[in-house]
């Protein structure tokens, strides 16, 4: 059995050493000899870099021209491993209604059902919008997400410090 599972994560293993040949020409012209791990760190570095510039970008819109509503907590999102976070149908100027989950976790006041909620959103995408307040949890949430990026990118680019 246990020769098995070892014959299946070497297969594994090779497969994935296969996938990152062209990364690895690619690093090769550049003059770079890097592990499938810091290759695997770059990759996963750039998806989150993706996300979190594309979160960041919501935000500058939403400074830029972000109108504000009053919303109401609609639900409590419990589905994932992370925390609680609350559901928020708002209306437009317009009178039309749009509904966002919030990526910031519960609090003592989005953690009840019906709660009224300041919202802020973008006119032109109103699929766009964030709850308004509450400061110090954002400035949290984006330094933490941005040094995940760091972090995967140290780790990508430091010669010696993971080895194959």
């Amino acid at each position: 059995m246990e020769q098995n599972w070892t014959a299946f994560w070497a297969r594994v293993s090779d497969a994935f050493h296969q996938a990152l040949a062209p990364f690895r020409a690619v690093a090769g012209a550049f003059g770079q000899h890097p592990s499938d791990i810091q290759i695997w760190c770059f990759l996963c570095g750039v998806f989150f870099l993706a996300v979190v510039a594309i979160q960041t970008y919501g935000d500058i819109m939403l400074r830029r021209r972000g109108a504000f509503a009053t919303g109401k907590v609609i639900g409590i999102d419990k589905s994932s491993d992370g925390p609680d976070t609350p559901i928020i149908e708002f209306a437009d100027r317009l009178g039309k209604t749009w509904r966002f989950g919030s990526h910031l976790p519960v609090n003592g006041t989005t953690g009840n059902v019906g709660a009224a909620v300041e919202v802020i959103y973008d006119p032109l995408h109103p699929k766009r919008a964030r709850e308004v307040g509450r400061p110090l949890m954002k400035a949290v949430h984006l330094v933490v997400w941005y040094a995940v990026v760091a972090g995967l990118m140290v780790l990508a680019f430091l010669p010696g410090l993971i080895s194959n």
